[in-house]
């Protein structure tokens, strides 16, 4: 009869074994997943965003003052009013910026901590997997999340490139006219 508990327990602790490797190799492939968005996050991010929001406003504010005309250039209006969209762009791009990097590093600590708890059976085991499921919901969040701060530095960046040094040369010359 000891021998029969024996091997019943021996099965079940190569079992939990069994899982608990499941359990790593998961969270393990979770944190691979995470640090190359967090790589490509760190390839792509911008740290002249406020240079470039402030050289905008103020190339706004330059029009606004030096530009006296009794009919609107339609066509410089449509600059204008696409330049101003990328001001805000840039707004939503720094605000996405600073999230992703609070996220990953909120992130990384939490599949740390659950790794160590797998690693060290602390806690509840049985949830161990809803765990996972959680974090890999999170990891799938942050991965939308860059891909939208992409999405937003290419719109903005594009705009900028294309119009800044138009409005640039425009302010030069009616300065120069006045």
């Amino acid at each position: 009869m000891n021998k029969v508990l024996f091997f019943t327990f021996l099965i079940l602790l190569s079992c939990s074994d069994l899982q608990k490797e499941t359990q790593q190799a998961k969270i393990q492939k979770l944190q691979s997943e995470l640090s190359m968005n967090q790589a490509t996050f760190e390839r792509e991010f911008i740290d002249t965003i406020h240079d470039m929001k402030y050289n905008a406003g103020e190339l706004e504010r330059s029009i606004k003052f030096h530009y006296h005309s009794d009919t609107i250039d339609l066509e410089l209006g449509r600059k204008v009013d696409t330049y101003k969209r990328m001001r805000r762009l840039l707004d939503a791009l720094g605000r996405t910026g600073v999230m992703l990097k609070k996220s990953f590093e909120e992130e990384e600590m939490q599949l740390r901590g659950l790794l160590s708890d797998v690693e060290n059976g602390y806690g509840q085991r049985d949830q161990y997997d809803n765990y996972i499921n959680l974090e890999s919901k999170k990891n799938e969040q942050i991965s939308v999340l860059l891909q939208d701060y992409e999405r937003l530095k290419i719109s903005s960046f594009g705009i900028y490139d294309s119009l800044h040094v138009d409005l640039s040369r425009f302010v030069k010359q009616m300065i120069e006219k006045e």
